[in-house]
């Protein structure tokens, strides 16, 4: 599998409206293609908060399982980046 230098931004937010991010299956289907890239920037302009199960499944189960794959999230909220440094401080 061929490897991308480098990812689009990509927006959580695109969620339609009033959904929220929440569950490890929309986490799965985030992350679905991610493994062929080495940097990926994960745009939350917009998104006020994520569930804990969804910021476990991005950010410590698929971060573990692809320790070459850097995830760096802008435009994030206070509250996103506290559950992100929850799930990824845990343990």
């Amino acid at each position: 599998m061929s490897r991308f230098p480098r990812a689009t931004n990509i927006a959580p937010c695109a969620y339609p409206p009033g959904n929220s991010l929440v569950s490890r299956s929309q986490a799965r289907r985030l992350v679905a293609r991610f493994e062929r890239f080495r940097h990926v920037v994960l745009d939350f302009a917009g998104v006020e908060e994520i569930g804990q199960a969804f910021a476990d499944e991005v950010f410590r189960v698929f971060a573990a399982g692809h320790p070459s794959v850097e995830l760096r999230p802008i435009n994030a909220a206070p509250a996103v980046m506290a559950m992100v440094r929850r799930v990824t401080t845990a343990g």
